[in-house]
């Protein structure tokens, strides 16, 4: 499906802006949820456009942050840049989930800080790409959670994460 495609049709409080599940919005775990399963894909099929664009209000941000630059994308864009992964270096699977959660929530926003780890399946293999953080602002209107910003970073060696966001054992 094209980018413009993405975009063009659907129901919602804005025009042309697709229609979200309600099972995936309507709780800060469904929408949690919603986005990881979003992001992931197999058979180099890509994200799912549809579903992450209608997580997210329609000038919603996607923003990656490197050690000495940033990445800052609309949902279109995100999902350009995974199909241009795809295409140029033949990217088949991709898998993130969840690793461990730290919620906040007060008069209907809410930020969660969400642990992750990504893995690829490299022709039957699965390998860990790498661990790192998100950083998921919210708003609820009344109605549902929409993702207002998804701003992550990947633990590096100098920047290893922290305990306090990882799974206890």
């Amino acid at each position: 499906m094209s980018v413009a495609a993405v975009l063009a049709g659907g129901s919602g409080p804005w025009p042309s802006h697709p229609p979200a599940l309600a099972d995936d919005v309507n709780s800060i775990d469904a929408i949690i949820r919603a986005m990881y399963a979003a992001v992931s894909f197999t058979e180099g099929r890509g994200p799912d456009a549809d579903r992450l664009a209608s997580l997210c209000v329609p000038h919603g941000r996607l923003i990656k942050v490197h050690a000495n630059n940033i990445d800052d994308m609309s949902v279109p864009e995100f999902v350009e840049r995974v199909q241009t992964r795809i295409n140029e270096q033949g990217l088949r699977g991709f898998a993130e989930r969840e690793l461990f959660r730290r919620t906040e929530v007060f008069a209907g926003i809410a930020h969660v800080f969400t642990t992750y780890e990504s893995r690829t399946d490299d022709g039957g293999a699965d390998h860990l790409l790498y661990r790192g953080i998100n950083s998921v602002q919210l708003r609820h209107d009344g109605r549902r959670w929409w993702i207002l910003t998804i701003l992550w970073t990947d633990e590096r060696e100098d920047c290893p994460i922290p305990a306090a966001y990882l799974p206890r054992t």
